[in-house]
């Protein structure tokens, strides 16, 4: 079902002390005011084995890790330009990663004219010209935070946000993107153990100019690159730019090991993709060792019978998962939204429910497809494999997406008019729970409603539930959450640590439950190959 190989791993490094060990890590979490919550910090807690595992035998661990998707910039402009390269770095630190001036960048020079015109430099801004080039950009990054935070508040508050899609809107300019409260904390965990000799945990204000602390680095100490998107080529389309970031980056190790499963599917990366081939050989951390070893025995020999479920808004994103999954699964649990679908396409009332049907989606071959004709056509091939595909019998509905304390809960698997299906009702929910009980295997991708409100929390919380209970009492032999808002959901209602698995990416599960190749894997060194 899938060409997934295991790969050599951190253990299969030797010598490592006083080596340089390169290690990718996935440290995109959330940031507030310069403070990483507690529960917002198991990315970092991932990959502090794996850091062990090289600082307790006298190794240097350098770890490159990106943050949120800041428009950065080419190092081909600034290797040459100390003066701009430094401008743009202090930049970057001045406003703790947020890319105030960055955002402001990105305008058109009347606007940016326009929003200095209600700035503190208004009079300075009122002679300069609206062309590129005009000194606007660096009048704004001269002025403070606080003003222009303000300043871009009230920009965006002019809905001004269609008119410029191409500005990063997934936290306006408020996200913090730097790595520096990374860490801080990654300081904290490392040292948390008392009985443990000390780590020295050190920053490098730019990825991409760090020799000489490179070069100082004493064996059992840990340097933290600050984000690597804050050079462009490291998600570059071209991959000229790409290998010219990756050979930079090798110069600092002596070896490579990617622990960054939530960026291993995607193929344009100087760090996961372009490194390990510079530097001539590439492992796993612990933590996509356990990823690679969990697919691996998912998509291979899993005991029967094997159960999925499946859940989230949109069929045209889940569809080939679908399709795929026919030839391993026995049976099919689908919730979510994307029931709704399923259930018009069946002949059902769905009310106001969110729902695709009478849409179509261009694929990746550029094809139209009805998504109609999709489901349609998916629950015949289903029955043609003998795989039993099970769809809500109720539901739990209201009429806005919004928490209430009386819900409307169907008696069948119609939705009346004026309510939409928020979550999988009572009936269901039993149904559901015996299917995986039965079974030996389950792997579940996909919320069952909107969780995150209480009130639709009930279907998401009783799969995860069931499956921790099943794997804790030795019922299922293999029990995979597949990252994303499942993953989410299994931790919100403390179920997450009772399965043999919960994946750190949704997106990359994903890839692999498609039978995709994940290029960030597939670059590194099979099990079987000769040791470094």
């Amino acid at each position: 079902m899938s060409s997934l190989k295991n790969k050599k791993s951190v253990d299969d490094i030797w010598p490592v002390s006083r080596k340089r060990v390169l290690i990718r890590v996935d440290f995109n979490v959330e940031i507030n005011d310069g403070v990483i919550a507690k529960s917002r910090d198991q990315r970092i807690r991932a990959a502090i084995p794996t850091i062990r595992r090289i600082t307790d035998q006298g190794g240097i661990c350098i770890l490159m890790s990106h943050m949120g998707r800041p428009t950065g910039h080419k190092h081909s402009v600034l290797k040459n330009d100390d003066v701009k390269r430094r401008r743009y770095l202090n930049i970057w630190k001045d406003e703790k990663g947020a890319g105030y001036t960055v955002y402001y960048s990105l305008l058109s020079g009347e606007i940016k004219k326009k929003i200095l015109g209600w700035s503190s430099v208004a009079t300075s801004a009122a002679d300069l010209s609206e062309v590129e080039g005009a000194g606007k950009t660096d009048l704004f990054a001269s002025l403070s935070n606080a003003e222009k935070k303000s300043l871009l508040k009230r920009f965006q508050n002019g809905n001004h946000n269609t008119t410029y899609p191409h500005l990063r809107q997934y936290d306006g300019y408020n996200m913090e993107l730097t790595l520096m409260p990374v860490a801080a904390r990654l300081t904290e965990l490392l040292n948390a153990d008392t009985s443990r000799p000390p780590v020295d945990v050190l920053f490098a204000e730019d990825c991409m100019n760090a020799k000489e602390i490179v070069a100082s680095l004493l064996p059992g100490q840990v340097l933290l690159l600050e984000n690597l998107r804050f050079y462009s080529d490291e998600n570059s389309l071209i991959e000229s730019e790409r290998i010219i970031m990756a050979q930079q980056l090798a110069s600092y190790g002596d070896y490579f090991v990617c622990d960054a499963f939530g960026t291993s599917h995607r193929r344009n990366s100087a760090t996961t993709v372009e490194l390990p081939a510079i530097i001539g050989h590439g492992c796993c951390g612990y933590l996509l060792k356990k990823e690679i070893e969990s697919y691996v025995d998912l998509l291979g020999d899993t005991p029967r019978p094997m159960l999925a479920v499946i859940g989230g808004a949109k069929v045209s994103d889940k569809i080939i998962l679908l399709e795929h999954i026919l030839r391993k699964i026995d049976t099919l649990l689908i919730g979510g939204a994307m029931a709704y679908t399923f259930l018009k396409v069946a002949g059902y009332e769905i009310g106001d429910s969110f729902n695709e049907s009478g849409q179509s989606f261009i694929d990746k071959y550029g094809e139209k497809r009805n998504i109609d004709e999709l489901a349609h056509n998916f629950l015949i091939k289903a029955k043609a494999c003998n795989v039993q595909v099970l769809l809500p019998l109720d539901h739990v509905c209201h009429t806005s997406c919004e928490a209430t304390d009386s819900p409307l809960i169907t008696e069948t698997s119609h939705i009346p008019s004026g309510y939409m299906g928020l979550d999988i009702g009572p009936r269901t929910i039993e149904l559901y729970r015996k299917f995986i009980s039965q079974s030996k295997s389950v792997v579940w991708n996909g919320p069952m409603g909107v969780f995150e409100i209480p009130t639709y929390a009930t279907g998401s919380f009783s799969i995860a539930k069931e499956m921790g209970d099943g794997t804790q009492e030795g019922l299922l032999s293999s029990s995979i959450i597949g990252g994303g808002a499942s993953a989410d959901a299994a931790r919100m209602c403390g179920h997450a640590s009772r399965v043999c698995h919960v994946s750190t990416s949704g997106a990359a599960s994903l890839d692999l439950l498609e039978g995709k190749v994940l290029p960030g894997i597939d670059a590194l060194d099979d099990l079987n190959n000769i040791d470094f």
